[in-house]
């Protein structure tokens, strides 16, 4: 999608935008899942002929228990599927392919001539939950709170494009100098660090979503940690939360578009246990799933499968400051000796899956072109040269030499882990495979729930994690390579000025020096691309209106209609 800069632009709904933001571990199930498509497409078939249910009501199922529901402190996808439903955007996603915009809880913005400040226009008529006005000391009061170091957001680093941001998290200046500011109460001026083009895409996501000030000042850090703690402006409010169980939804009468929401209620069983969400699926007490790759045979010629495009990657990430894995030998060596077409036509069941880079096909390039088709093949294995297996295992050798370290003292410190799904479990047994195949290298994986796998990616605390994944939360290439610098995990100065110089720059300069960036990270063979991916769904006839994104929040319930 083009990036269009107007001097002083007014952008009303329909038009194209440009957005950036955040980076999630979502390793789940990446991989023996599948996704390429229109998330606008809604469920096909005619509800003309249907007759609409007497219960409005839709059962799903997430993988994992959501860590919070604070837009500000989320960092997992099942969350933001749900906080989507709940909490409403300052703009909504739209458009075929998602990367256009309609009004949320704003109906307009203007932009100036170098992209730097955006002045929003709050629609007056949206209500929180409880029924009192959604206002401009909301929105202002939500980024002051995730900003502040008193509350140390885990996702602070996602604001940095707001002037003052960077300042007031390190304590330099006060929560009062942020730059959004309420012009009066139904009227919000975005000023920028630095100049921003595709900002509005941000103000779409879950993570920007603004939160209800009196009861963000009541809960504090445990907002969003159970129903009771929130105050909502979406479609939808949660009405129970049983933990590590199930989820309940129900219609938010108060939700400034309630008219033209259908859907009544949103069961949510939480679940990773495959077998039972499909016996669930098949004996109607589920209206959809996601399944994986054994599935597809059974319901390949089925009208409820449906294949989305998901704008992710998945990826093995070594902590290049541990014995072994901070000699960069082994680390190319471990990279050269996993073969990416192998294991996606055998894993992922998809060959074109097969990710030589951290940034996917379908992401603008300069010119408008595919970032990924300019950039080509970043990384070799043994698909792609057939001399790479032995110079893995002489890189192998050369590292350990350097190091004064034996194979064997490799196997027995080296701790490799992976979420503990099925389907994270698969791609890791696959690619331990090949490690003792092609280098005869035995490493034990340990599998470990999200919730805890997390932690210790952000602190840095762990050697290797296969499976791995980001997820984009806007159509652009810097949301594959932003993580890196937001999170800290290359102490390197050639990448930070690369990633730094990309920040004040717009349009195809920006693009080319994020090409560049690209480059460089894979060089250091840190994050080792594993596949792109695909997500498919068995979605029952009776389901109409959901409308699945290729990024940001997954599903996006609103315009759900059940039919008998």
């Amino acid at each position: 999608m083009p990036f269009i800069l107007k001097k002083r632009r007014k952008t009303m709904k329909g038009k194209n935008v440009k957005k950036v933001l955040s980076a999630v571990l979502a390793g789940t199930m990446l991989l023996s899942l599948a996704a390429c498509g229109n998330g606008n497409e809604g469920n096909a078939g005619s509800s003309g002929e249907k007759t609409k249910s007497e219960d409005q009501v839709l059962s799903i199922a997430l993988g994992e228990e959501p860590t919070i529901l604070d837009p500000y402190q989320i960092q997992d996808d099942n969350a933001f599927n749900v906080s989507y439903a709940v909490t409403e955007p300052l703009f909504r996603i739209a458009g075929e392919d998602g990367k256009d915009w309609e009004p949320g809880l704003a109906t307009e913005f203007e932009e100036n001539e170098d992209a730097t400040v955006y002045t929003v226009t709050l629609r007056e008529d949206a209500k929180w939950s409880d029924g009192t006005p959604i206002t401009a000391e909301d929105v202002v009061y939500s980024f002051q709170r995730v900003v502040d170091p008193s509350f140390a957001s885990p996702k602070a680093n996602d604001y940095f494009y707001l002037k003052n941001a960077e300042a007031i998290i390190k304590g330099e200046k006060d929560k009062q100098e942020l730059g959004v500011k309420a012009l009066d109460d139904y009227t919000v001026e975005f000023v920028l660090e630095k100049p921003v083009d595709f900002f509005v895409d941000c103000l779409k996501t879950p993570g920007w979503a603004p939160i209800q000030k009196e009861a963000g000042e009541k809960y504090q850090d445990l907002y969003g940690a159970e129903p009771e703690n929130m105050v909502f402006s979406g479609p939808f409010v949660v009405s129970e939360w049983v933990h590590d169980n199930s989820i309940t939804l129900k219609k938010n009468d108060n939700y400034w578009d309630a008219k033209n929401v259908t859907l009544e209620e949103i069961q949510i069983s939480l679940t990773s246990d495959k077998n039972a969400i499909q016996g669930m699926y098949e004996a109607g007490d589920l209206d959809m799933q996601r399944i994986g790759t054994e599935l597809l045979e059974q319901y390949k010629d089925s009208p409820e499968l449906r294949e989305e495009g998901r704008l992710s990657v998945s990826f093995i990430e070594f902590n290049p400051k541990v014995e072994f894995l901070n000699n960069i030998k082994i680390r190319e060596a471990l990279s050269i000796a996993f073969d990416r077409k192998a294991y996606a036509a055998n894993v992922v069941k998809n060959e074109k899956l097969a990710a030589y880079g951290m940034v996917p096909y379908g992401i603008r390039g300069t010119e408008n072109g595919d970032f990924r088709e300019q950039q080509g093949d970043l990384v070799k294995d043994a698909a792609t040269d057939p001399k790479a297996i032995d110079r893995a295992k002489a890189l192998l050798d050369e590292g350990l030499k350097e190091i004064g370290k034996s194979k064997k003292e490799m196997e027995d410190f080296l701790e490799i882990l992976c979420v503990d799904s099925e389907g994270s479990k698969l791609q890791a047994q696959a690619v331990q495979a090949m490690w003792k195949d092609n280098l005869d290298l035995e490493l034990t994986v340990t599998p470990m729930q999200t919730k805890m796998l997390i932690p210790m990616l952000t602190e840095g605390t762990f050697h290797c994690v296969i499976g791995g994944a980001n997820t984009a939360s806007y159509p652009d290439a810097s949301e594959f390579l932003s993580f890196i610098y937001d999170e800290g995990k290359m102490d390197d100065p050639q990448f930070t000025e690369m990633w730094e110089t990309s920040l004040s720059q717009i349009g195809d300069e920006r693009i080319q020096t994020l090409k560049e960036v690209e480059t460089y990270v894979l060089d250091q063979y840190v994050y080792i691309p594993q596949n792109f991916v695909e997500n498919n769904y068995v979605i029952s006839e009776k389901v109409e209106g959901l409308n699945i994104w290729p990024f940001g929040s997954e599903y996006d319930f609103k315009n759900v209609v059940m039919y008998e």
